[in-house]
């Protein structure tokens, strides 16, 4: 078959949602299929994916998206422009332009067409966000049925928090309903990462149910480094993101610390967010935070450390991402604080870590801040989280949904 993905972020890019759709589309590849890519860039280095993405095609467009709109304005004429953008411009349209691929509708269709043109389409997928993509997917469908279109929803849409859908006028929501909706019913399959997700669109479109599908987030086990001396762990680590809203929650941290100066505690941190708060000499130096360094080396220091410490806030509370797969497959324990939600149930159920909550702190955290933190090895399956696993029940289930 000739799978043709739409994905706005992709390699070499490190945005979040580039990797997912990377992955997936070697793991098609691999197993015999042709592969289309469509993503956004700026500046397209064909030797690259060439010795990268080996058999796959790639067609970058431009992104048609200034840096400076997403709020990161570096001169006055782009304060300027942002200002004139979301005050002047952005009343009189429909469109969320906080919303990155709202100019990319022209540009991502008209590449299809040549696409399809040359080399049939059998199956699309789009994924978004941005949103506006897997709309623009359900266009091209209603112009090709013959087309199995696959709309993969990597986060919440109109119910979500995220790409300024808190704060649309009336009519640019109703205008992401309508899109949401039509996305729905021009979809043969609707995809999303976690079970939470699936559970609350169910709930919204039971009409379209049948559609719906669990492709959960996968890790990839060759990128793993190959150790065979076992070695000392010690200490706690995090990598990736540290969000807003867990700020009152590290305080609470460190005031613990130092109510227990005997237990050892040390936790390294590794991320390319600005966090003022975690200075050098932040709860006596106990806490450190790094650079961001490549995932080979940060997943051979996970495996080095005796646990991994991560702190989430309220809103990320059933994100089970593949961060957290990868932790698994390295037996390192996970020691998660946040509110109830999927995140812990999945902690406590499959028996790699414990999940303490926020108001419980003091309580529960002084027992682990030695790094002696329960993990039941070989208890949960992580195996069957493997790109190639969830590529092979992908495509089993994209053939039970064309018949």
């Amino acid at each position: 078959m000739h799978f043709t993905i739409v994905s706005y972020t992709f390699p070499p890019s490190n945005e979040i949602g580039g990797r997912r759709w990377a992955k997936f589309s070697q793991q098609l590849a691999k197993k015999g299929h042709e592969v289309t890519v469509i993503c956004a860039s700026d500046a397209l280095n064909y030797q690259w994916y060439e010795r990268e993405f080996t058999g796959i095609e790639v067609r970058a467009l431009p992104k048609h998206y200034p840096v400076w709109l997403s709020g990161f304005t570096k001169s006055l004429l782009e304060k300027v422009l942002y200002n004139f953008y979301t005050r002047i411009l952005s009343p009189l349209t429909k469109q969320n332009l906080f919303d990155r691929g709202y100019a990319w509708k022209k540009s991502m269709l008209n590449e299809l067409e040549n696409i399809h043109l040359n080399k049939p389409i059998d199956v699309l997928v789009v994924t978004g966000a941005p949103f506006s993509l897997l709309y623009y997917g359900s266009i091209f469908k209603m112009r090709y049925k013959e087309i199995q279109y696959i709309s993969d929803l990597r986060d919440p849409w109109t119910w979500g928090s995220y790409y300024g859908m808190k704060t649309l006028s009336a009519s640019k929501k109703k205008f992401q309903e309508e899109s949401e909706y039509k996305t729905m019913e021009c979809s043969d399959m609707v995809c999303f990462p976690t079970q939470h997700m699936g559970d609350f669109l169910k709930e919204k479109y039971p009409v379209f149910s049948s559609k719906l599908y669990l492709l959960p987030h996968a890790y990839d086990p060759d990128k793993f480094p190959n150790t065979t001396k076992e070695e000392m762990r010690e200490g706690f680590i995090y990598g990736g993101s540290l969000y807003p809203g867990i700020e009152d929650y590290i305080k609470k941290l460190a005031e613990v610390v130092k109510k227990n100066p005997d237990s050892g505690f040390k936790w390294n941190i590794y991320t390319g967010t600005n966090y003022p708060l975690l200075d050098s000499s932040f709860s006596n130096g106990c806490i450190r935070k790094h650079a961001f360094v490549p995932e080979e080396e940060l997943f051979l220091r996970i495996k080095k450390s005796a646990a991994y410490l991560a702190f989430f806030p309220v809103s990320d509370k059933d994100l089970i991402s593949t961060k957290f797969f990868e932790i698994i497959y390295t037996q390192t324990p996970i020691v998660y604080v946040g509110e109830e939600g999927d995140v812990g149930r999945f902690i406590r159920e499959n028996r790699v870590g414990v999940h303490i909550l926020p108001e419980n702190m003091e309580r529960d955290l002084p027992k682990y801040l030695n790094g002696n933190v329960p993990f039941e090895n070989g208890y949960f399956d992580v195996s069957q989280y493997t790109f190639s696993s969830v590529t092979e029940k992908f495509l089993v289930a994209l053939n039970d949904f064309r018949n």
